[in-house]
């Protein structure tokens, strides 16, 4: 994982405990989506320490917060894609070949 389970929580203002399995399922699956979406392992990107650029520990908050956000597919309200969001994060990052 290359965010902390505290990290998330500070993300999304969670303060209590009951939920961190559940937030670290959620990091996982958000950093698999991440890789799959951008076609390389994140572990390319990081650094010599294992850190990620900002802009891709960024993605992973954003989608693994609206993961937890929206646990289901169903919406009962209308919704629009925040600007210079998720995509805008991760197309820079894309591999093209």
């Amino acid at each position: 994982m290359y965010i902390s389970v505290d990290d998330l929580k500070r993300h999304l203002n969670i303060d209590y405990d009951e939920d961190d399995q559940y937030l670290t399922d959620l990091i996982d699956a958000a950093e698999s989506a991440i890789e799959l979406y951008i076609q390389q392992p994140l572990s390319n990107l990081a650094d010599d320490d294992g850190n990620l650029p900002s802009d891709l520990k960024m993605a992973v908050r954003i989608l693994a917060g609206g993961f937890y956000a929206n646990r289901e597919p169903a919406a009962f309200a209308a919704s629009s894609e925040i600007p210079y969001g998720l995509t805008f994060l991760l197309i820079q990052r894309r591999k093209l070949s």
